[in-house]
């Protein structure tokens, strides 16, 4: 089994193994046992010159992506073969997998895979034109429960187009030059997490440059969806989206730079350029360790959003509006950068503290370390991450602003550990920084109530009883209880006793049960006090 932290750099922990032995008495005179039932092969393989008769075996592989997703199963891992794959109709996702075992959709063992939309219907679409939603997407997902890795989707009518699904998982995906959205999520989508995209160039004839983002997710509504470590330039419209998406999205640790340029000479140009856009509809959307540069509009903006968001650590330069637009909502902006923008920054009602605005008045690049954007616009390490640089670092103020210095974005994770400051995790409460000795860039501080909680997203190969070190500190003059939730059911009881000071971390273990594929694991307050700080938690086999 293999544990994987998403901001882990270098290996995770070791794989588990798990054994069972199963003893059978058989009376002497029983008849023979029947024969058992052939098991079912968990992988298929599609390659360029396979068959779409063949069994989908690495010797006789299918010929068609389509082909594998109409023979898989849950549990099934779909690998693809290198090579550039260019059906006619889009590639139709109308199954589920389940929690325990998803379905995998990924290259073959790092081989270059590109998906290519250019011989489907709508590529490109003429000005005005409507066309099925079935027809959206060179991969279209209705499913739920999917993993979709390492694959390169191009010319697509959208690159990927997701409705109504959600679990799924959009992991090291390329979605570029496809007339539409890259990545499109919309309607009922929850729980879906977007790791290391890279999008860019997408734009859309049919609209001017209306509407074609880099990561969208619009018009609908869905819990924990989750975007991390994303990169989206040089779309037509905007780099992130989330119009009238009326439930909170958490963005970290992603870059949005030139959208908004009319670089295809569309006759009638109506790209926005923005490089976040957060609205319309009321939603306390979540943007940290970010940056936006070089937009054609603002950085940051509400866009008309009423709700009350948080932006912390995230850096706005050069963009051709204002770096932070929140005049149409109540929104909390924390210790962000505004630097060389076409125009202030328009708050309104919102507020905040430690902002580059609260500092000083006159900000420019010689407050800067670096303007130069090679590293962070160039190829990513070989683990996926955005390469580290000191691009946007203030000269003065650390604590200032996003920050890729070290492992592109917010400091060196240890690795196998899931850090409560980071995406997946969420945090009733506050992510703090003020009680030194903690692990990452800061520790979750719960709401003293009842009911408040810290909450961990981990991923298992199979499922197995492991032991949860989680980390913490208590410097409450008495212990603090907590029920431990694993995908929704109570599974253990927990206590965290005082420590004398809240600088004096700890550690709790506590044995669970998980299951295979993605879990959530839950931390919640039974006391008035809530949680204690949380710092981060950890997986290891075996009970404690």
């Amino acid at each position: 089994m293999r544990f994987s932290s998403l901001r882990t750099r270098g290996k995770p922990l070791g794989a588990l193994r798990l054994a069972l032995a199963v003893a059978v008495l058989v009376p002497f005179a029983a008849v023979a046992p029947a024969q058992p039932a052939a098991a079912h092969d968990p992988t298929l393989t599609v390659a360029t010159d396979g068959s779409d008769s063949g069994p989908g075996t690495v010797a006789a592989p299918v010929r068609t992506i389509q082909r594998a997703v109409d023979l898989a199963e849950p549990g099934t891992v779909i690998r693809i073969r290198g090579g550039t794959y260019d059906p006619g109709v889009n590639v139709r996702i109308e199954k589920d997998g389940t929690r325990s075992q998803p379905i995998t959709m990924r290259a073959y063992n790092g081989e270059h895979v590109v998906i290519d939309g250019a011989n489907m219907p709508h590529t490109p679409a003429p000005v005005g034109e409507s066309y099925p939603r079935i027809e959206r997407g060179a991969i279209h997902v209705s499913g739920d429960w999917w993993r979709f890795e390492d694959l390169e989707i191009v010319n697509g009518p959208y690159g990927i187009f997701a409705i109504e699904s959600s679990n799924n998982v959009y992991k090291d995906l390329v979605t570029r030059d496809n007339y539409e959205t890259g990545l499109h999520l919309v309607l009922d989508s929850s729980d879906n997490r977007v790791i290391r995209l890279d999008s860019y160039g997408n734009r859309d004839p049919r609209k001017n440059g209306e509407s074609a983002d880099g990561l969208a997710i619009k018009q609908g509504a869905g819990s924990g969806n989750i975007v991390i470590g994303a990169r989206m330039w040089n779309n037509a419209d905007d780099g992130f989206d989330s119009w009238d998406f009326l439930t909170p999205i958490r963005i970290e640790d992603s870059v949005a730079w030139g959208n908004g340029v009319d670089r295809w000479g569309f006759p009638g140009w109506e790209g926005d350029g923005n490089g976040f856009k957060l609205g319309r509809g009321a939603a306390n959307h979540v943007v940290t360790d970010s940056i936006a540069f070089d937009n054609a509009a603002g950085g940051f903006i509400d866009n008309g959003n009423p709700g009350s968001l948080r932006l912390e650590n995230n850096t706005a330069w050069a963009n051709g509006g204002s770096g932070f637009v929140f005049n149409r909502s109540a929104s909390t902006l924390n210790r962000n950068l505004s630097v060389a923008n076409g125009t202030g920054v328009n708050l309104g009602s919102s507020d905040g503290s430690g902002n580059s605005w609260d500092l000083k008045d006159d900000w420019s690049d010689a407050d800067l370390v670096s303007t130069s954007t090679s590293d962070i616009n160039g190829p990513r390490t070989a683990d996926g991450s955005i390469p580290a640089t000191e691009f946007l670092r203030p000269r003065d103020h650390a604590n200032l602003g996003a920050d890729f210095s070290d492992d592109g974005g917010g400091g060196e994770p240890v690795p196998g550990r899931y850090e409560a400051e980071h995406a997946p995790a969420t945090c009733d409460g506050s992510i703090d920084a003020d009680h030194s000795g903690y692990s990452g860039s800061g520790f979750c501080n719960t709401d003293n109530v009842t009911g408040a909680a810290a909450q961990f997203t981990v991923d298992a190969d199979s499922p197995a009883t492991v032991t949860l070190v989680i980390g913490y500190a208590n410097g409450g003059s008495g212990s603090r209880s907590a029920e431990v939730v694993v995908n929704g059911s109570t599974a253990e009881s927990a206590s965290f006793a005082a420590a004398g000071a809240w600088e004096s971390w700890t550690t709790a273990t506590i044995p669970v049960q998980v299951d295979s594929g993605s879990n959530t694991v839950r931390l919640v307050a039974t006391g008035s006090d809530g949680l204690p700080n949380i710092d981060y938690l950890e997986l290891s086999s075996g009970e404690a």
